[in-house]
């Protein structure tokens, strides 16, 4: 198990200036709070309770406000160099306070986080070092896919590349030992070094990244944060299953989920929904395009009338025997709509029925509200344990 988060908080923010001219970096405010509340919280919801902030540029601001971490429900430790000290050197100073693994972020990316997701690739490569990287055009790495290994580490942009890191790291303290020492150099020397002894493991992110690093980045993340919208199931949920026939075929056979609606009213009237749910009738003949417009435009309406907004379907139409990728426990759909509405997955979750929801919600990094009848086994409950909502 991974309990202690250890994040860099001490770079100058040169480039969010005139932002961090009184204020450093991860306290920058997005919704109202610190940039690296949203970090520890995320942290939190993934079990770690423990956290390391490597401080410099304006520390005393950070730990005015976070204090030794007891309001938030966690524990944090503070490890100071002066701001001109680079990455390396901050964590490895800090390495008598390091737990032998732990989660190494940036102060300035978020990207959705399922620990135990990230964890079991770490532990299934036998690796000592793991960096989560996501797609982007002239990134910074390089990747040997036959052995989940990074390849080439540049320092800056680079044509070659189509990935980036974005933190997110499990790294094992003692390589810090066996690399520079104390040397006073960037984190990305000893990335870099690794990467060459063919050390370095990484972990694909597809659900994207988001900065605080300059400006633009800055307000781009901010709209993101701003959305409010949660994922739900059609049948099973929305509505009631067809007792008769597998698939609901038509308008007559529509009945809406009444008692779950009520249940769950407060949350479905406070939030915009998005539905994403699978109809392989479709596929098989049961259901034609045309009445499951019908039906679906009917749910529309019969939720309206409880001032709830269902903004949009999202539709798998593939067979049961397809492992499309649109197709649950697949989360392409998942992908789909948070690209169109700027959804951060791990910051929503999604109302399921099915044992398959609660995978496509592990796969996405969503968070999952289950609400149906078969049991979930140990086993289950054990790999879901950052992805079910208690």
């Amino acid at each position: 198990m991974i309990k202690q988060a250890v994040i860099f908080c001490g770079g100058y923010g040169k480039r969010l200036r005139p932002l961090t001219k009184k204020i450093p970096k991860p306290m920058v405010r997005v919704e109202g709070k610190p940039f690296l509340f949203h970090l520890v919280e995320q942290c939190k919801s993934n079990g770690i309770t423990d956290f390391i902030f490597l401080c410099g540029y304006k520390s005393e601001i950070i730990h005015k406000y976070f204090g030794d971490g007891r309001k938030f429900g966690v524990r944090i430790m503070y490890h100071y160099n002066p701001a001109s000290v680079e990455t390396y050197k901050r964590i490895y100073d800090a390495k008598n306070i390091l737990q032998n693994n732990f989660l190494l972020l940036y102060a300035d990316n978020y990207s959705s986080l399922n620990l135990h997701n990230l964890l079991n690739d770490y532990i299934n490569f036998k690796s000592k070092f793991i960096i989560s990287i996501c797609k982007k055009k002239n990134g910074n790495i390089t990747l040997d896919e036959s052995n989940k290994k990074i390849k080439k580490y540049f320092f800056t942009k680079n044509l070659k590349s189509e990935f980036v890191d974005i933190g997110y790291m499990i790294l094992n303290k003692k390589l810090l030992f066996s690399a520079y020492g104390n040397k006073n150099i960037s984190f990305s020397y000893f990335i870099d070094r690794l990467t060459n002894l063919k050390k370095v493991n990484f972990f694909f992110n597809d659900t994207g990244y988001l900065s605080i690093s300059d400006p633009n980045r800055l307000n781009i993340t901010k709209n993101f944060f701003k959305t409010k919208i949660v994922l739900i199931d059609r049948d099973g949920v929305l509505n009631l299953k067809n007792d008769i026939h597998f698939y609901v075929r038509n308008i007559n056979e529509l009945k809406l989920n009444y008692p779950l609606i009520k249940k769950y009213k407060r949350i479905l009237k406070n939030n915009q929904l998005i539905c994403i749910s699978n109809q392989a009738g479709i596929s098989t003949g049961d259901l034609s395009y045309i009445n499951l417009k019908r039906i679906n435009k009917k749910i529309k309406e019969k939720l309206k009338e409880k001032n709830i907004n269902l903004k949009e379907f999202f539709i798998s139409p593939h067979h049961y025997n397809s492992n499309n990728f649109e197709r649950k426990p697949n989360h392409g759909l998942f992908l789909k709509a948070a690209q169109k509405y700027n959804i951060i997955l791990d910051r929503t979750f999604y109302i399921g029925d099915d044992i398959r929801d609660i995978e496509a919600s592990y796969r996405s990094k969503t968070k999952c509200l289950y609400v149906g009848s078969k049991k979930v086994s140990a086993k289950l409950k054990k790999k879901y344990i950052n992805t079910l909502i208690k």
